[in-house]
């Protein structure tokens, strides 16, 4: 089964985004922060998500701070990150770059389940 983190501080979209995922048979864990994304890739050990779907705007870290962490981690750096965020990619500055994919909000589910499919494939 294929794992996905889902990293946001809105419970809503979180909620939303996991049961879509979810019902589509994607193995979803969830942190609300990029310190707790840190936190649960460091518990997963060998056992990494396929993908990390991640907000840019969170409290205690951001996800662009958490996306330079997980990129300068070599047992990390290979992970796939879509960015959730409410900017152009264009206007991130050097922070685009951390990242494989945007989805810019507000953006329907099936946008999201659709870049998901494409970048990891359908689940297991």
């Amino acid at each position: 089964m294929k794992k996905i983190l889902l990293v946001d501080d809105s419970p809503t979209v979180v909620t939303t985004a996991y049961d879509e995922l979810d019902e589509r048979g994607y193995m979803v864990e969830v942190a609300y922060n990029g310190q707790l994304a840190l936190k649960r890739l460091t518990e997963f050990g060998d056992d990494l998500p396929d993908l990390i779907v991640m907000d840019i705007e969170m409290p205690k870290m951001r996800g662009d701070e958490a996306a330079k962490v997980i990129r300068e981690t070599p047992a990390w750096s290979h992970l796939p990150i879509i960015a959730l965020t409410g900017v152009a990619p264009e206007n991130l500055g050097p922070a685009a770059q951390l990242f494989n994919n945007y989805l810019i909000k507000p953006f329907g589910f099936d946008q999201m389940l659709e870049l998901v499919e494409r970048m990891i494939g359908a689940p297991d």
